[in-house]
């Protein structure tokens, strides 16, 4: 086994990005790649200052912390695919990690999947979304991962008992202001993607996320058994 598949995860806030990268990443061949995780805490605390720069991280700090985490995946013999969730963000970012994937691991196949869906029912999802501060140690205290609660309606995390709460960028000005911002970047990603021979998938979210894993899995695993 070895590196052979990375696949970022596209698509406007509230599209289930990392619902899908949370199911696929069960995986122990999996890694998920998630910016936040991988800078140090006082650039987070920075990305909190404007609603137009919420979790904007600069390209000099981006760089090595793409370069960084493929070095560590490709140097990692259990490790088949890393998911990118929610990234790249621009096009620059986008040919920020093409070049890192060709420097890093040249053998290794890009599969951009970008989810769909209708700006209703990402505001419906946004507004009943909840996250734990508890199940999730934030480095800022701004948890992002999608909790499960102990009934539809509830607002008890059904894995810890504890007290769930709304995620901070899904306030309705904060929610806009990245739709915006994905909405002014995603003809670049796309762009850059294909201009280089990749191709962007897409992938119709108004779906349950057990069936998008299903069909993304099945080209996760048809790609590591054809490289």
């Amino acid at each position: 086994m070895g590196l052979s598949i990375v696949v970022p995860i596209l698509g406007p806030p509230a599209a289930g990005k990392s619902t899908l990268a949370l199911a696929l990443g069960a995986d122990p061949s999996r890694r998920v790649f998630r910016l936040r995780e991988q800078v140090p805490v006082d650039v987070l605390v920075a990305t909190t200052s404007a609603a137009d720069r919420l979790g904007w991280v600069d390209d000099s700090v981006v760089d090595p912390a793409v370069r960084s985490y493929l070095e560590e995946a490709a140097e990692n013999g259990d490790v088949d695919a890393v998911l990118m969730d929610n990234f790249p963000g621009t096009g620059d970012q986008t040919q920020l990690l093409i070049d890192a994937v060709v420097d890093i691991a040249p053998g290794c196949v890009l599969e951009p999947v970008e989810l769909l869906l209708d700006d209703r029912t990402r505001r419906r999802r946004a507004k009943r979304r909840r996250v734990c501060h508890s199940c999730e140690k934030d480095p800022i205290s701004d948890p992002r991962m999608p909790a499960e609660a102990t009934t539809p309606h509830s607002w008890t995390c059904a894995r810890c008992g504890s007290l769930l709460h709304p995620r901070r960028g899904d306030a309705p000005s904060l929610f806009a202001a990245r739709s915006r911002r994905h909405q002014d970047s995603t003809d670049a990603i796309r762009t850059t993607f294909t201009n280089a021979g990749y191709p962007v998938s897409t992938l119709n979210a108004n779906q349950p996320p057990s069936e998008m894993a299903r069909l993304v899995g099945a080209m996760l695993n048809h790609r590591s058994h054809t490289a």
